[in-house]
């Protein structure tokens, strides 16, 4: 790129000097004259080889820059990603069908299509609310450990005559505008576990209100539901990542201009999967030793 700039330039100089005047140091040349006919087409040429270039090295940084993100994702994931007692191995999946009619690179681009559409299925299962009798249990939970923790003791006054026992709570706060720094410590009636004992019920019809208003019911989805749905948009997501990274290696082989993209599972991009790893030792309750157990009855088994 250098080198055509260069070039080009020393044409557009050459072409300025052949129709400059005589008194600027140049040849005052006719337009029309063949030498600036001549190096009027060698400055065109120089520049659209500069221009070639430029958005050939365009086209590289990204395909490199694409290349490199991959590569330290990937390396980071053999590095640190691995879940521990796990070994990798090759997976050997059927071969990539193409539909009817569909190139490589369209089958690459369709299932990198319906891969966008999985990740937005786990986007709305991740983001989906809890079922509002889920919430409300919980909420009623969390107001009966806040009234328990808040009701006095009467048990000082009525045994002992002396006072009773209110809910206290320890503060901490930094102090400032000191040379310094400090900590101060406080202990104050802790109110919002007494509010909750003294008005429990009121509290909790308050809050169910306004978990009615807040809750999407046809949205919402409970923890098991979650885990199930997600567990199987992942398992989706990955199997049409294999396909993708699968169809990426042969397009590469053929020469053809992809990448594999950075956010792609790691494990599809090397086609391998994840297995525990064997014992090396074996253990007391593996299957080659025999354990005594003896039942009610006395019988050794």
């Amino acid at each position: 790129m250098h080198a055509a700039n260069t070039a080009r330039g020393d044409a557009e100089r050459q072409l300025q000097r052949l129709l400059a005047h005589r008194s600027d140091g140049g040849f005052h040349l006719d337009p029309e004259d063949k030498r600036v006919v001549a190096a009027q087409e060698l400055v065109a040429k120089l520049a659209a080889d500069a221009k070639r270039l430029t958005e050939l090295d365009e086209v590289r940084s990204a395909a490199w820059q694409t290349a490199s993100a991959t590569l330290v994702t990937v390396e980071q994931w053999l590095r640190d990603g691995r879940p521990p007692g796990t070994v990798l191995q090759d997976f050997d999946g059927p071969e990539v069908k193409l539909i009817k009619g569909e190139s490589v690179t369209d089958a690459i681009e369709r299932l990198r299509r319906r891969g966008r559409e999985l990740k937005a299925d786990l986007h709305r299962i991740r983001s989906a609310p809890f079922p509002s009798s889920y919430v409300k249990a919980k909420m009623r939970a969390q107001i009966d450990a806040l009234a328990q923790q808040g009701a006095p003791s009467v048990s000082d006054l009525v045994e002992n005559d002396r006072l009773i026992v209110w809910p206290k709570q320890n503060l901490q706060s930094r102090v400032y505008n000191t040379e310094v720094p400090s900590l101060a410590f406080a202990e104050t009636h802790d109110m919002l576990p007494l509010i909750a004992w003294l008005h429990r019920d009121a509290l909790i019809a308050a809050l169910d209100r306004e978990i009615t208003t807040e809750s999407d019911d046809k949205a919402a989805l409970s923890h098991e539901a979650r885990q199930q749905q997600e567990t199987v948009a992942l398992g989706d997501l990955l199997a049409v990542e294999r396909d993708e990274a699968a169809l990426v290696w042969k397009a590469m082989h053929e020469g053809l201009p992809v990448e594999h993209r950075a956010d792609c599972a790691p494990q599809a991009i090397l086609q391998c999967m994840i297995v525990i790893a064997p014992r090396v030792t074996a253990s007391g309750t593996s299957c080659e030793h025999g354990i005594d157990i003896v039942d009610p009855s006395g019988r050794r088994r």
